[in-house]
């Protein structure tokens, strides 16, 4: 047990150290800096750091908030992504090294293979996000990254598989090539129904709804979740990606959906305003009626489900109105972090629903 807390520990450090690197990353994507040089510099005055200004959580602390040299407020995202990297670090620490420290069926190798990946498939979900919220800006060197480590994972268990048939004399082209096929047209898979979705919305809405780079976010997401959990199982495809976007969409509306009502009231949009809030009310009030058995009644569960739905359209139609109306940015969804927080959350849960560990 001790031995196990030490191991927590350290990936908690470990996490937040390179949660640090993540910001660096995060920052200077946006700035179009290099990541390497110049040395870590206050963003406001430009004055290089010393050692002691770049202890993870620690300086932040330290210094208050603010730079030694010119005390300016240092960003709260500093300390926020080191935290979250370190916590996710001690996550997948505690899902994997208790199976490898129990491990009696000669599967380590398994575990640190698909320990190592989630790391790095989380720490490029981070910076990915990171970029797209603070500039609605995506790299294509992230997510060809991020597609390129699912086709990795799915390689190295390529060759694992071509490995284990040749050691008993049963050599197949087939079982080091399927993984990664089947990865490849995944990520295909999803970048065009993105692009094809993407390109529908904006020519329909005559405006920019979805992000270039979300179609490559949705390619590296379903490629690193197809190799390492999906291997050539088409029905777990299906099933996996459903689930991502739909996730993904609600995620987005959650994450939109305040900013939005703001936009409206400052707007003075009050037909949308009220048309909106009355929708929310009414769904909540009638999903808790159906939870709580009230519309057992099949003219009163009719009449209600008939109503949401008149609401429903009737809130679209006035949403598509207004989109087209202000063809601005404030129009287009950041459906990138809703894709790789759900990514995420399919790295967490995914192994202990398919008892992996």
């Amino acid at each position: 047990m001790t031995a196990f807390i030490i191991i927590l520990t350290f990936m908690f450090i470990t996490g937040l150290v390179i949660g640090s690197f993540l910001n660096v990353v995060i920052l200077r994507t946006v700035s179009g800096e290099s990541i390497v040089f110049p040395a870590s510099h206050c963003p406001k005055c430009g004055t290089p750091l010393k050692w002691y200004h770049n202890i993870p959580l620690l300086s932040y602390f330290f210094l208050g908030g603010k730079c030694a040299f010119c005390k300016e407020v240092i960003s709260f995202q500093y300390p926020l992504v080191e935290f979250l990297t370190g916590l996710i670090f001690v996550w997948f620490g505690y899902l994997y090294f208790g199976s490898i420290m129990n491990d009696a069926m000669g599967s380590s190798f398994a575990y640190i293979l698909m320990l190592v990946f989630s790391l790095i498939a989380a720490c490029l979900f981070i910076v990915i996000s990171g970029t797209d919220i603070l500039e609605m800006k995506v790299s294509d060197a992230h997510t060809y990254l991020l597609i390129g480590t699912g086709v990795l994972y799915s390689l190295i268990i390529g060759g694992i598989l071509y490995y284990q048939g040749a050691q008993i004399g049963k050599v197949k082209v087939m079982s080091f090539m399927a993984p990664v096929i089947c990865t490849v047209v995944s990520s295909l898979i999803a970048f065009l129904f993105m692009e094809i979705l993407r390109r529908g919305a904006n020519y329909l809405l005559k405006t920019e709804t979805f992000g270039d780079g979300d179609s490559f976010i949705f390619a590296g997401v379903i490629s690193v979740l197809m190799a390492m959990f999906g291997g050539d199982n088409i029905q777990y495809l299906v099933t996996m990606f459903l689930s991502v976007f739909f996730f993904s969409v609600i995620l987005a509306v959650i994450f939109t959906l305040p900013s939005y009502i703001k936009k409206l009231a400052e707007a003075k949009n009050r037909y949308l305003l009220g048309l909106l809030t009355a929708f929310i009310i009414y769904a909540c009030a009638y999903f808790y009626a159906n939870t709580q058995n009230w519309l057992n009644n099949i003219v009163l569960l009719i009449l209600s489900t008939l109503i949401l739905f008149a609401l429903g359209i009737g809130l679209c139609f006035e949403l598509l109105k207004n989109i087209r109306k202000n063809q601005t940015q404030m129009n287009m969804i950041p459906f990138g972090p809703a894709l790789t927080t759900s990514g995420f959350v399919a790295l967490v849960v995914l192994p202990i629903i398919l008892s992996l560990i």
